[in-house]
């Protein structure tokens, strides 16, 4: 841990296992991750350390003893064996590898109190160790809004309501200092799934305006957790809540 070492906080960032399809060999495994999850980490002054999802769990214990927190990217659909469903139409591909590795992860890391900071599938994969469930596809959803936009990531097409007393609410007034205690955000938004029933011990700190879960933390000392459903390392070059969310983050690391 950072505390006392003058050093800068170490986040972990766990990445996507993919098939690439149009690498020089087509199939071949490869790591990949989006370059504004290390790069907003090292602008909130954190050093982002890049984690592969691997079938051999026992190495997580000596990673995450190396790292000051944790972050659970975006990525392919959780499968829904995990919350005792079968895959419906709409649901995408898996990756049960990953799947693995990153509940691992959350239960080393609420055992040994590491901060998790979850991002879309990461804030729903959270949803499922909880033990909640998901909403498989928004066709399923109930709602006519749109959450799978296909515009520029970097500006927000949806509004969320933010609750008080929250992480979000805190890092939504540092971001607006000398405007009050906005109660509103504008988010960008790319997943086609939401969390349906909410898992044991959560806490729901935004929705969107039809409804949808947009952010989500956990009171008390089960976990030390933060999770947010859209893309805010996207976003964060120019929005001051994006940045934020990631600037605030290492400050709690550094600060545990």
């Amino acid at each position: 841990m950072s505390e006392g070492t003058g050093r800068r906080p170490v986040i972990g960032i766990i990445t996507n296992l993919e098939a690439a399809a149009h690498y020089q060999f087509p199939g071949y495994p490869r790591i990949t991750i989006n370059e504004d999850y290390p790069r907003s980490v090292a602008a909130a002054g954190g050093v982002p350390f890049l984690m592969a999802p691997s079938p051999d769990l026992s190495v997580l214990p000596a990673q995450l003893d190396a790292l000051d927190g944790l972050i659970l990217a975006g990525g392919a659909d959780v499968d829904p064996q995990r919350y005792g469903q079968d895959p419906l139409i709409g649901c995408g591909p898996v990756d049960p590898v990953r799947d693995a590795y990153e509940l691992e992860a959350l239960r080393l890391a609420g055992d040994s109190g590491l901060p998790v900071f979850a991002i879309c599938r990461g804030m729903q994969l959270v949803n499922v160790f909880f033990g909640g469930t998901l909403v498989q596809d928004l066709r399923y959803a109930g709602t006519t809004q749109q959450h799978s936009s296909t515009g520029n990531p970097a500006l927000g097409v949806h509004a969320i309501d933010v609750e008080p007393d929250t992480f979000l609410a805190e890092a939504l007034a540092e971001a607006r200092a000398g405007e009050g205690r906005p109660a509103s955000a504008l988010v960008n938004s790319y997943h086609h799934q939401v969390i349906d029933r909410l898992g044991e011990g959560l806490r729901v700190c935004a929705r969107a305006r039809d409804g949808v879960i947009e952010a989500l933390d956990c009171p008390g000392d089960r976990m030390d957790l933060t999770a947010v459903e859209w893309h805010p390392e996207m976003m964060s070059r120019e929005d001051a809540l994006a940045q934020a969310l990631f600037t605030r983050f290492v400050r709690h690391t550094t600060a545990k």
